[in-house]
């Protein structure tokens, strides 16, 4: 089961239309730059002009600072799109 990360107003409207098999997936393939790969913790985002939502936070397994872009805006659109 997945954390779920905490988001700006704009980024959780796009994020909760997702599916949470999906949600899991997302915050399960991170990798840190000293490992092969553990997740994220301490997840924050935002959407980007874009689009797309941007996570930051550290890796569970070598404490690396991680970030996933979770392209959004092809399939939702733009941001000024969904208000």
């Amino acid at each position: 089961m997945y954390v779920r990360p905490t988001l700006t107003p704009a980024a959780m409207r796009r994020w909760g239309r997702m599916s949470d098999a999906g949600k899991e997936a997302i915050l399960s393939q991170v990798w840190g730059s000293a490992c092969d790969g553990a997740g994220i913790c301490d997840a924050c985002g935002e959407l980007h002009p874009s689009g797309d939502i941007i996570l930051t936070g550290s890796c569970p397994a070598c404490g690396g600072k991680v970030c996933r872009v979770i392209e959004t805006g092809e399939t939702m659109g733009p941001a000024d799109e969904f208000p």
